[in-house]
């Protein structure tokens, strides 16, 4: 690896550290290799599968690492989780390897971003981690209680999807801006209907602060 591309690690590092410290998130050497690992196969990627932005190859940390776990401390000890349309493995990756105990199913309906994410799997060399190259809308299996969300279209057309995995005390959790309610209202006839409700918590990502939205969706409890 060419001392320019090291140098850029390095300071992708330093940015991830930074923003792990800002979120009381705890982590180790081993967790900073896992994601070392993590940025070179990303790279290894690039000019092969449109994974992420191209400008965002400079900001991986502060862009994708970083805003995915910032949903660590919501997570409330569930550890059955899935990542619906996981892509790159943007937020459940970076959120397995800070809370290793997570056990992962992600979904990927696109076949070559599948093989990339067993590509990374392997690479990492990740317990508990299945691929399923799969729509979550027909998925037929366990149900979970931890369903993750990011990028992945409004959440008024993404709640019959939810519906079908949420297990009955679960979570799921969208990552969404700020400017979050027009959505959520668009979909509330449909949360009632399915008897889910919605809290909204509005953050910042560490480094850069920028807004980013939770939007966690759990089932209304039976008195």
């Amino acid at each position: 690896m060419d001392s320019t591309r090291t140098g850029s690690f390095q300071h992708e590092l330093d940015v991830l550290i930074q923003g792990l410290n800002d979120l009381h998130i705890p982590f180790t050497e081993r967790t900073i290799g896992f994601f070392r690992k993590y940025l070179e196969i990303l790279h290894e990627y690039q000019n092969r599968l449109h994974l992420i932005s191209r400008n965002d190859y400079r900001a991986i940390s502060a862009r994708h690492f970083l805003p995915s776990v910032l949903a660590y401390h919501y997570l409330e000890n569930r550890f059955r989780a899935c990542d619906v349309g996981a892509g790159a493995g943007f937020p459940s990756v970076p959120l397995k390897i800070v809370k290793p105990d997570i056990r992962l199913t992600l979904f990927e309906s696109v076949t070559k971003k599948a093989r990339f994410l067993e590509a990374l799997v392997e690479t990492l060399n990740l317990p508990d981690v299945r691929v399923l190259n799969e729509r979550a809308e027909y998925y037929t299996g366990e149900r979970f209680d931890l369903v993750l969300l990011r990028a992945v279209g409004r959440i008024k057309d993404m709640l019959s999807t939810v519906d079908r995995v949420l297990a009955e005390d679960g979570i799921a959790i969208f990552y969404k801006t700020h400017e979050v309610a027009e959505e959520i209202a668009a979909a509330q006839k449909k949360l009632e209907h399915m008897k889910l409700v919605v809290r909204v918590e509005k953050l910042h990502t560490p480094v850069t602060y920028k807004p980013l939205a939770l939007v966690i969706i759990t089932r209304t409890r039976m008195p």
